[in-house]
């Protein structure tokens, strides 16, 4: 079993604890819509079983001898009822930097960026999504592969990988041509109602058409949303620049780890791409997503990442690590044009067929249009979160699903609801 230390310091933590701000949380929203209201004491037996699983996420945060750290919380995971949000790391939240809440037919999940990513968010929903429709339908629920209370928790689920990579990145390269800033092309400076639209589109359909074409849910929407932009601006001379989202745990040889182990694959729609058919071009994504995916090349990300997170522990002060982070976020929304993120096929298991739609919401800090990507129960939900209302690129993008004939179905836009998280430097 696990000895579980008093004070864990902080390592893949640090950097995004410290770009969650104010007006930013830096936080996960798991939204999950059940086809019957939620029952409360189902659920709050739920998430109590489920966090004994998960003692690593049951901690609240401490500064010992000037170094942040992790110790353990014993207090119960906050389950909310209602449509309001608590304030993560609060009194409200009992200092857990997590909680779960509900309102109608709706389950939803906060989880600070800072403790995982959309992967490790997932287990702690697959768990959750067992005890609770296992007593909310007194249904006899197939447990394979689903992490559950009573387990014992290796070594390298709960170990941070990160810092055992200690190579030094290579020399950044000279600056290259501008990239194409979504807000500043469309005029929406002022336009900052951070806003939600949702896409589903049939897991059947997508898949094959991924499989004729060479693709993944992943490029195919990446690429998609490439062609949407260049088709507003054709005469632009910056680059369309595409951040694909890398789960690392594999490089790492660590498919277990728990923590933010999130890196970059880079697809820029080049000019010369852009007479080839889509089948040609959907191959050149995944050529480039293979080459960055090798990998010695997704440990460079990692030692990229190392370089930032030993330079904010080595900061004198925390509001120097506030400075870098905010000075960060505005850097990257420079050399981005969007970032697509996709999970990956997580299985619910039987719960499946007791959910309505799914949703993988996070804050926007590091881009101006972030688009999230989840597959449950048959359907691909396409969520874009915009840091802006119109639905310009929407629009565009939708014209692109067209041209391909795939069905979607779009839902009305909502604006983008993240919870707060109260930090000790934030006051």
């Amino acid at each position: 079993m696990i000895d579980v230390q008093t004070f864990r310091p902080l390592f893949s933590e640090i950097s995004p604890l410290f770009m969650s701000g104010r007006d930013t949380p830096n936080v996960i929203r798991m939204r999950i819509r059940m086809d019957a209201e939620v029952e409360e004491a189902a659920l709050r037996d739920a998430v109590d079983l489920t966090m004994r699983r998960y003692p690593y996420f049951c901690v609240k945060l401490r500064k010992r001898d000037g170094q942040w750290g992790f110790v353990p919380n014993s207090r119960p995971v906050v389950v909310l009822s209602g449509p309001a949000n608590v304030m993560l790391n609060s009194a409200a939240a009992n200092e857990h930097l997590l909680a779960f809440s509900w309102h109608e037919d709706w389950i939803l999940l906060d989880i600070s960026h800072a403790l995982t990513d959309g992967t490790g968010a997932m287990e702690v929903v697959r768990t959750l999504l067992y005890y609770y429709c296992s007593r909310r339908y007194g249904a006899v629920l197939r447990a394979e592969s689903i992490r559950l209370a009573g387990d014992e928790i290796s070594p390298e689920e709960w170990e941070d990988p990160a810092p055992r990579v200690t190579q030094e990145p290579p020399e950044d390269g000279d600056g290259q041509q501008p990239v194409l800033n979504l807000v500043r092309m469309a005029g929406l400076e002022k336009d900052t109602a951070k806003t939600v639209y949702s896409f589903t589109v049939d897991e059947k359909q997508l898949m094959r058409f991924n499989r004729e074409h060479d693709a993944t849910p992943g490029t195919i929407v990446a690429l998609l949303l490439s062609r949407a932009i260049v088709s507003l601006y054709p005469d632009s001379q910056d680059r369309t620049l595409i951040n694909l989202c890398l789960n690392l745990r594999k490089a790492l040889g660590t498919p277990l780890a728990h923590q933010c182990l999130v890196g970059d694959v880079w697809l820029e729609y080049k000019e010369e791409m852009r007479r080839h058919p889509l089948p040609v071009q959907a191959t050149m994504y995944r050529g480039m997503v293979v080459v960055q995916t090798q990998p010695e090349q997704a440990l460079t990300v990692m030692t990229y990442i190392n370089r930032y997170t030993r330079r904010m522990l080595a900061m004198r002060s925390d509001e120097e690590r506030v400075r870098s982070a905010k000075n960060t976020s505005e850097y990257l929304k420079e050399w981005r044009t969007a970032t697509v993120s996709y999970v990956g096929k997580k299985n619910l298991g039987d719960s499946e067929r007791y959910i309505r739609e799914f949703h993988l919401w996070a804050s926007a800090e590091n881009e101006n249009l972030l688009v999230e990507i989840t597959s449950v129960n048959g359907r691909f939900t396409i969520d874009f979160i915009q840091n802006f209302a119109s639905p310009v690129y929407i629009h565009a993008f939708m014209h692109q699903l067209d041209e391909i004939g795939i069905p979607f179905e779009r839902q009305a836009p909502v604006p983008l609801e993240l919870p707060g998280i109260c930090l000790p430097w934030m006051e």
